[in-house]
């Protein structure tokens, strides 16, 4: 084998590694833009869901938009009050044909069944949060009550060396 059969050979497995590696990244474009497109489409549907999803008594307060492989988003819900699960179930019922409401609503159900039966004496439910996305999250979100430990905690140095 001489030398020009091998630059030859070299010089073929190269252009055809720059054609692959070319086609690879104009794949991964398309589907980014692809990507982009359905993201955006699902943040402008979750915003408009946003009026329905305050009669469950949550609040969405942030949207935050993780651009990632696989893309996700996170829904901060604030609890404004309790909504009785007729009323729910006559939302989800009027909007069947709604699959991400559907979703983030059971989602905010299950959520808030789960905190009413948790016994965090010293501690508020404030809200959640719940990230769309592969796998889906969701997170809750409680605060230390500080009226009720107002009388139990020290109030200052002394107190908690107990040179008082």
């Amino acid at each position: 084998m001489d030398i020009e059969t091998i630059k030859s050979g070299f010089s073929e497995a190269v252009d055809s590694i720059d054609t692959k590696l070319k086609d690879s990244v104009s794949f991964l474009k398309n589907i980014k833009e692809i990507s982009q497109d359905k993201l955006n489409t699902l943040v402008n549907d979750i915003l408009g869901l946003a009026p329905l999803i305050e009669v469950t008594g949550f609040n969405m307060k942030d949207v935050s938009v993780d651009v990632t492989i696989p893309p996700g988003i996170t829904l901060q819900f604030v609890k404004e009050k309790d909504v009785d699960p007729e009323t729910i179930e006559k939302l989800l019922e009027e909007n069947k044909d709604k699959k991400i409401l559907t979703l983030i609503v059971q989602g905010l159900k299950k959520a808030d069944d789960l905190q009413k039966g948790m016994n965090l004496s010293h501690y508020l439910f404030r809200g959640l949060s719940m990230k769309i996305g592969i796998p889906p999250d969701i997170s809750l979100k409680y605060t230390r009550n500080e009226k009720e430990d107002a009388s139990a905690e020290p109030k200052n140095y002394q107190e908690i060396l107990g040179e008082e």
